[in-house]
């Protein structure tokens, strides 16, 4: 028996080893700007955020191509989350927002569809592939050169493109 309590001993003292783990953030810590403006399109992106749209209503198909139409046209452009320090909110209301889990697009990045702006500086490329049905973000610090960041993720909708 004296064996069987050092057994929970051990096995809570795996567990508080392991569990700071599953909380670290193993996102770039690199081009922190870049990486909030992909996090915005994730959140976008996100299943419970489309259902909550009217993504799924104009495009019952769901993929990932359509989202990059939509959510640049003038109707999917009314889901985009606020500018952070945009004058929108003041400092406090920005804090308490980003606690409910939305994110503020940083001001000095922009969100473009399908291939760079050269117009803009810092970026942050959206597309569609259908096919694979995912989504594909590049991160660009200037739309001259090749993106410093690339994402992809499963699109949580729809099926193959017809």
């Amino acid at each position: 028996m004296k064996h069987f309590g050092k057994l929970y001993v051990w096995v809570a003292l795996g567990i508080m080893m392991v569990l700071p783990l599953l909380y670290m953030d193993y996102g770039s810590k690199e081009y922190p700007e870049l990486n909030k403006a992909i996090r915005v399109v994730r959140y976008m992106s996100a299943e419970h955020q489309l259902q909550r749209s009217a993504f799924t209503y104009i495009h019952p198909e769901g993929r990932p191509e359509q989202f990059v139409a939509w959510v640049f046209s003038p109707i999917g452009s009314a889901i985009w989350p606020p500018v952070e320090g945009g004058g929108e909110f003041s400092r406090e209301e920005e804090k308490m927002i980003q606690k409910t889990g939305m994110p503020f697009l940083p001001s000095g990045v922009s969100l473009v569809p399908d291939k760079p702006d050269m117009d803009k500086g810092q970026q942050v490329v959206v597309r569609g592939d259908d096919e694979r049905q995912m989504m594909i973000v590049e991160g660009y610090l200037d739309p001259q050169g090749a993106p410093v960041l690339v994402k992809e993720w499963r699109f949580p909708l729809g099926g193959k493109a017809d």
